[in-house]
């Protein structure tokens, strides 16, 4: 019997990167209400789904920044993995060049050399985001204390990016394609599969309570650690050979979670 939902956002629960369906927000209501408790696993940063889960009343845990940071339903920190100074410059060795924009997150807050009209937009568009400017961030890397490296590309071409960066980095960092336009790059522990095995491992829960519900390359790490795996129609054929079950909203997997 399924006791817990990891949900993520951006494709799955989030449309468009902003709005979340009326049934989708009834249906995980309904669940809560019937004793399953609902979490977010994302790439966004914690306060995003802080967001989220006050607005939707939701009472589970949060797995932020593809699993590189967790914590728990009361609010306490169970795992943190930044990356350290030195892969941060062999990542941006890495891009040199690339015409990308970068993104430096920390535990809270997204950081860009220049809030140009693409990032404003994203802003205007994204009601949970918000950037911090800092023009002379690249003078000011050991400042900060970073857990992800974000690249914002034309659609699809973070694909192309991906292959080369796997090619070039070092096997400690991973990248992960987190929608068309994104893709995350941090440690490689950190992952949103790994980061429910943490909180299943702190709160013995068993790997066969809980469900989980994706869309994108950095969702199979969860569909990878139980056979309760649904993926969104609309993800990609390489995403969806890895869960167990296709669906259409965040309503139906919700649905058939219930009616087992």
């Amino acid at each position: 019997m399924v006791k817990h939902v990891f949900c993520d956002l951006d494709g799955t629960l989030l449309k468009n990167f902003r709005a979340i369906e009326e049934e989708d927000i009834k249906a995980l209501q309904v669940a809560q209400e019937k004793g399953i408790k609902i979490s977010i696993a994302t790439g966004r940063l914690d306060y995003e789904i802080n967001m989220v889960m006050g607005r939707l009343k939701l009472n589970g845990y949060r797995i932020s920044q593809n699993g590189a940071l967790v914590f728990s339903e009361d609010n306490k920190l169970v795992y943190e993995k930044a990356l350290n100074i030195e892969d941060v410059h062999t990542i941006l060795a890495a891009l040199k060049g690339e015409n990308t924009i970068i993104v430096f997150q920390t535990a809270n807050d997204y950081i860009v050399e220049n809030k140009n009209s693409i990032i404003i937009d994203i802003e205007k568009s994204q009601p949970y985001m918000r950037y911090i400017e800092n023009k002379n961030i690249l003078n000011e890397l050991g400042k900060y204390q970073f857990v992800t490296i974000s690249l914002l590309t034309e659609m699809g071409y973070n694909i192309d990016l991906k292959k080369q960066l796997d090619n070039i980095l070092p096997k400690n960092i991973v990248s992960y394609i987190s929608s068309k336009y994104t893709l995350d790059i941090t440690c490689i522990e950190n992952s949103k599969g790994n980061g429910i095995k943490n909180l299943c491992s702190k709160n013995k829960i068993n790997l066969n309570e809980i469900a989980v519900i994706g869309d994108s390359q950095n969702d199979i790490s969860m569909f990878e650690i139980t056979e309760n795996s649904f993926v969104m129609r609309e993800a990609d054929l390489e995403v969806k050979k890895y869960a167990k079950h296709e669906v259409e909203s965040v309503k139906n997997a919700i649905h058939l979670i219930l009616n087992r």
